[in-house]
């Protein structure tokens, strides 16, 4: 019987807990991070022995000097991404029906009252793309509408108690 190291327990320990503790989707992004490290580990990857491609003073080449940090933030924008898919459905996530959500919240948290016509210009689509983006959001019960009071032209639209909750949970987790 083969006796395992002290290495292959710690090796096993670490997997056990990660089973525990994490879900699938987690650990892929783990595993995808490892592979990535083996890459560059292969690769020899230096930063210090990087060299720029592009004039000093250019706005690549300081794109490039921060491209770290800004891989951080686009790896952030893929995670809040898959999380608002999860939390709202894939379909809804494009940047219209987010832009729309976005905006409903930020006038619910002022009090303000938004009508059709200002989603569909700051989702920047055409009217009736921007309605049927509506009817959608209505459908999954994020969104309310709300006849105006004083004319009969104009409909309000505000986050349902549901939207409001799962837009705020989207940017709760990434808001800072």
């Amino acid at each position: 019987m083969h006796q395992r190291s002290e290495g292959e327990v710690e090796v096993q320990d670490l997997l056990d807990n990660l089973e525990a503790n994490m879900s699938p989707s987690s650990v892929r992004d783990l595993a995808a991070t490892i592979l990535r490290l083996a890459d560059s580990i292969d690769q020899n990857w230096d930063p210090g022995l990087r060299r720029s491609n592009y004039p000093v003073f250019s706005r690549a080449a300081r794109i490039e000097r921060n491209a770290l940090s800004l891989s951080f933030a686009a790896t952030k924008e893929e995670y809040r991404a898959k999380f608002r898919d999860e939390a709202l459905g894939g379909d809804l996530v494009g940047i219209p029906a987010w832009n729309m959500l976005l905006e409903l919240f930020k006038q619910f948290s002022g009090g303000a009252r938004v009508s059709t016509k200002s989603l569909q210009i700051i989702a920047r689509c055409p009217e009736t793309t921007a309605l049927r983006i509506i009817d959608k959001l209505e459908d999954r019960g994020l969104v309310i509408r709300i006849p105006s009071d004083t004319d009969r032209r104009v409909t309000f639209v505000a986050l349902s108690r549901e939207g409001l909750a799962k837009v705020g949970s989207v940017l709760e987790r990434f808001g800072s």
